[in-house]
């Protein structure tokens, strides 16, 4: 079996990983960023915990660190779980060619997913419906942005962009006036330079995974968000496997593939409650937080990963997985919980959860169906210390 060193122990989507690499035996290490909290690394599976300078903070010690890592404990396949370590990584492939393989995409396909006015720009060329998207670059672009709906989303155009060796990490928020949108807008532009702003858009998220190798899909999955984590919009608290939709799976695959994407990849949508259409978020070209429901439905993305890395092995075009299975993350579902608790926001929109109902679905521990992305039976210890730090930072 392989050696294998997976990073961002502190993510959902890394300890999905360690698990599903665990089972097969392969000889699995947890990285994570100095001083974190990493559940992953508790798993029973993690034969080695490590911490590594923050790559967001000291870029060249990060990839410095890992390198060294890699070559003294033979690791054989890297992967990233987030983009605070995947975009490093990528930029410096080339110091690890002699040394191990690296669980990425190729440069320019990661350049243009980590793109998120790039990726609206792919999406209105292929065909893919997508809100309307207006990128700032100074406080005189806000002119052509002739609208009184509000709220509206202001978002950093990547999630991380690095300047030199620090990085600055992107935001979203949401405005209720003309006033607040180009204060927020200021903010932005002088931490980074430019800016996007859409429309708030609401409906129910779904998402779309896949994997892809040599301009072919392989293995489509599809899910609907139930809770949350901020009931406004974020990853999700809970979600549920659903039949693949043929426009979503179209969507999804013209996007990925006009990419020139390779590796697993999410695709994430709105869609309209009224019109049942589908409009485009963003796509992940990594590893994301929800990983655990398809691996629950019978999709193991992270052990074809790993064989198609370092064996060449393909995964079969289709797998006909459970659907209904609902996957829940327990700090997540509190989150969510504390989030209503604190009250519907001013000026908001659209419907908003009540609390008591949110509590009454919420603390229903199991019912046939349920899963859970952090709590196991077979590996307890992430799950628990999970729920203790996420006390343990509120009191």
């Amino acid at each position: 079996m392989a050696r294998i060193l997976v990073l961002d122990g502190h993510s959902a989507a890394a300890l999905a990983i360690v698990r599903s690499l665990g089972r097969r035996r392969h000889w699995v290490a947890v990285a994570s960023n100095h001083g974190s909290f990493a559940p992953a690394a508790l798993s029973r599976y993690c034969r080695m915990a490590w911490q590594h300078p923050v790559s967001t903070e000291d870029a060249s010690g990060f990839l410095g660190a890992v390198l060294d890592f890699a070559r003294r404990q033979k690791i054989e396949l890297i992967i990233p779980a987030t983009d605070w370590t995947l975009l490093p990584l990528s930029v410096a492939r080339a110091d690890f060619q002699n040394v191990c393989r690296l669980a990425l995409p190729p440069q320019a396909a990661l350049e243009l997913t980590a793109d998120k006015y790039q990726t609206i720009e792919l999406a209105r060329q292929t065909g893919v419906p997508v809100p309307p998207t207006l990128l700032v670059k100074s406080g005189q672009d806000l002119s052509a942005l002739a609208t009184s709906n509000y709220p509206a989303v202001v978002k950093d155009r990547f999630s991380a962009r690095w300047q030199g060796n620090r990085a600055v990490t992107g935001t979203t928020a949401y405005v209720y006036s003309r006033e607040e949108l180009a204060a927020k807008v200021s903010e932005r532009l002088a931490a980074c330079g430019d800016v996007l702003v859409q429309p708030f858009m609401a409906g129910a998220g779904i998402g779309f995974s896949c994997f892809v190798a040599a301009g072919e899909l392989y293995l489509p999955f599809e899910w609907r968000r139930i809770r949350e984590v901020d009931p406004r919009g974020s990853g999700s608290s809970a979600r549920q496997s659903i039949r693949l939709d043929a426009r979503v799976s179209e969507f999804s695959r013209s996007l990925v593939l006009a990419a020139g994407f390779e590796g697993i990849a999410m695709v994430e949508f709105k869609q309209n409650p009224g019109t049942g259409e589908a409009y485009l978020m963003e796509i992940n070209g990594r590893p994301w937080g929800s990983l655990g429901l398809p691996i629950a439905c019978g999709i193991d993305y992270p052990n074809w990963l790993a064989d198609w890395y370092l064996k060449g092995t393909l995964p079969p075009k289709q797998i006909e997985y459970r659907e209904g299975v609902v996957c829940r993350r327990l700090v997540g579902e509190l989150t969510h919980l504390a989030n209503v608790r604190a009250g519907k926001p001013k000026n908001w929109p659209a419907r908003y959860p009540s609390f008591w109902g949110t509590l009454l679905r919420v603390g229903i521990p199991w019912y046939p169906g349920m899963c859970y992305d952090d709590l196991s039976w077979r590996d307890p210890r992430p799950g628990i210390a999970g729920v203790r730090h996420w006390f343990r930072e509120r009191l």
